[in-house]
């Protein structure tokens, strides 16, 4: 008895508008949630835990984000002595809150200074010695957290610009434009997987390289996941799954 395998086919045109919508949500939400500021969420500052109605405290792949730190009303002399006792950071007033950014590269340099100049200066007092092994930890954090941060950001963004080419190649030619029908098909596949693979790949190595700590998964996060499995997804469909010419 011979046994026969039917593999469903779907007709060209409606696959490639599936694709191409894929592959777009993918290119947005992978855009979203590179300049989104809330990778992470967290309930402590400067290592003092904070009430939710007191502040929010988010992390983004490259700075801190804090909103409402004043609740007596946010004046110019409140942001000027934020930025002067967190050097590197900036700080407005929105309303009543006061919203500060402080860039995680900007931290990292700030406790590698303040650690290098109170070794120079520390004693051999148990307080001291104390002290400093905790401006140790804060160094190791801050600097961990930029350099995660970055990976992360070369990964989304690599993944955004080969979305950007994918969405292209598929939209194209369904618009009558012939410009990128000289590129070869494997140059093709390959950009089309790099899409959702270099933004998994930035996001795994972020999280890798985070420092440990209680902070959640925000929003961002989960819409640069949704970017990557739809990069993926719109790939596999496109070389798995036939179509009817």
């Amino acid at each position: 008895r011979t046994i026969s395998w039917n593999v469903k086919t779907m007709d060209a045109k409606m696959k490639g508008m599936i694709l191409s919508g894929m592959m777009g949500l993918c290119l947005l939400l992978g855009i979203l949630a590179a300049l989104g500021s809330s990778w992470l969420t967290s309930d402590e500052f400067l290592g003092e835990e904070v009430e939710e109605d007191e502040a929010e405290v988010s992390y983004s792949l490259t700075a801190l984000h804090v909103e409402g730190l004043d609740d007596k009303g946010c004046e110019s002399d409140h942001t000027k002595a934020m930025e002067k006792a967190l050097e590197g950071s900036e700080a407005e007033c929105d309303g009543d809150n006061m919203i500060l950014t402080w860039s995680l590269s900007e931290q990292c340099d700030v406790y590698t200074d303040a650690h290098d100049d109170f070794k120079d200066a520390a004693g051999d007092s148990q307080a001291e010695v104390e002290l400093l092994g905790e401006l140790a930890d804060a160094k190791d954090d801050a600097c961990d957290s930029a350099t995660a941060g970055t990976m992360g950001t070369i990964g989304m963004w690599g993944g955004i610009v080969c979305a950007l080419l994918a969405v292209l190649i598929l939209v194209l030619p369904m618009a009558g434009v012939d410009a990128l029908d000289a590129v070869p098909d494997m140059a093709k596949t390959i950009v089309s997987w790099a899409a959702g693979g270099l933004m998994l790949l930035g996001i795994l190595l972020w999280y890798m390289m985070l420092p440990d700590g209680d902070a959640s998964a925000g929003m961002s996060l989960w819409m640069a996941v949704g970017a990557a499995v739809l990069g993926l997804g719109a790939s596999a469909m496109d070389q798995f799954m036939p179509a009817e010419e």
